[in-house]
Parts: C-alpha cells; structure tokens; sequence
C-alpha cells in the first residue's frame, strides 16, 4: 500500500483489525522515524561543540582558499602563486568569521 504524501506533524497512522480470535488490534501502517538523540555526555558537550566549529572553520577556509586560488588562476599565468599571500589571508579572515561566537 502506498501512502500519500503526509505532513510532518504526522506521526504514525495505526489501523484497527481483527486477529484471529477475533479481538481487535491495532496495526501500525506507517510510523515517521524520529531524530536519535546524540551520544554525548554533558561534561564533554562544550568540548564537542568546540571541535564542531573548529572543523566547520577548517571546511570554509579550504572552501574560500579553492574559489579564490582557482580565480587566480583564471587571471593570469601562474595567478595562483602571484595572488599566494592575499588569498591565504582573505581565507584566514573568512575562516575568522566562522570562529566568532556571534557567527
């Protein structure tokens, strides 16, 4: 049986049916699968969290460091080591921008 197409405050349809002794049960047809909660205990939470950003800073210097090395490259022969310097530094700064606690 296909289900339509269910909003999100939808969480399970169940069905009433008759087994064999005659009794009835109900029968879940569909159940919406919940989030699972982390595993992470409450000491080491900031940590966690600490290191998520740190890694989330790694993820848009690299992405910002590659746009730009490649636009160097695209403006001029051998762009990318003429432009070295400014683009480690705008990365830099955009990496900054994800370490900020109000970021």
């Amino acid at each position: 049986m296909e289900l339509p197409r269910l909003q999100d405050s939808v969480k399970r349809i169940v069905q009433f049916q008759k087994d064999d002794a005659g009794a009835v049960v109900p029968v879940t047809i569909y159940r919406k699968k919940g989030r699972r909660a982390r595993k992470v205990s409450a000491a080491l939470l900031p940590i966690e969290k600490a290191v998520r950003k740190v890694a989330s800073a790694q993820v848009a210097f690299g992405n910002s460091y590659v746009d730009r090395h490649n636009r160097s490259n695209e403006k001029r022969r051998d762009g990318w080591l003429v432009d070295l310097v400014p683009n480690i530094t705008e990365a830099g700064q955009a990496s900054v921008r994800k370490l900020r606690p109000d970021a």
